[in-house]
């Protein structure tokens, strides 16, 4: 028998049947220690990858940020609350000192109440100022490293927008000169 001969297959066989699977393993096949986009629409799912891997560093970014802004309005309703309490206790004070000597010796025992509670007060909201300078004094810091990454942020966002531009181009590269308008 030759070795090259040709048979013929009996049945209905298309010949192009197995073309889209044999176009399928040369479209996915990389060969080993490759990996770098060669098709214009893997360079483009390179690129959105990357955008999206950066927008989902921005929004996790922002979310810390909301946080934050809502722990520092948490804790100023909080303070607020407390000058509250102290204007409240010394508006007593003032009406019961404002009725004369006498008044305030019949109502001494309250007057010396009204005091106590306004000492404690202030002694808590000194603790709570003595907080709020240590408290600051780390938000200086930490808005140092919010600004390195705002600056960081910055790049991310120029490199996504070169990215977009990267693919705007190879996608006008596949585009047949004809087909531009």
């Amino acid at each position: 028998m030759p070795k090259n001969e040709d048979y013929t297959i009996e049945g209905s066989f298309d010949k192009n049947a197995g073309s889209h699977i044999a176009e399928e393993l040369r479209r996915s096949f990389k060969p080993p220690g490759a990996g770098a986009p060669t098709t214009p629409a893997e360079k483009i799912e390179e690129s959105l990858s990357q955008v999206q891997n950066g927008i989902r560093a921005e929004q996790m970014s922002t979310e810390q940020n909301l946080q934050s802004c809502l722990s520092k309005a948490s804790y100023h309703v909080a303070d607020s609350q407390h000058i509250d309490t102290l204007f409240a206790l010394t508006q007593q004070l003032s009406a019961l000192v404002s009725q004369g000597d006498e008044s305030l010796r019949q109502n001494a025992a309250q007057a010396q109440e009204l005091v106590t509670q306004l000492g404690a007060q202030l002694a808590m909201q000194q603790a709570r100022a003595d907080r709020q300078i240590a408290m600051s004094l780390q938000q200086a810091v930490s808005a140092l490293a919010d600004a390195q990454n705002a600056m960081f942020q910055s790049m991310a966002i120029c490199e996504m927008q070169q990215l977009v531009k990267h693919s705007a181009q190879v996608i006008k590269d596949i585009i047949a000169p004809g087909e531009v308008q």
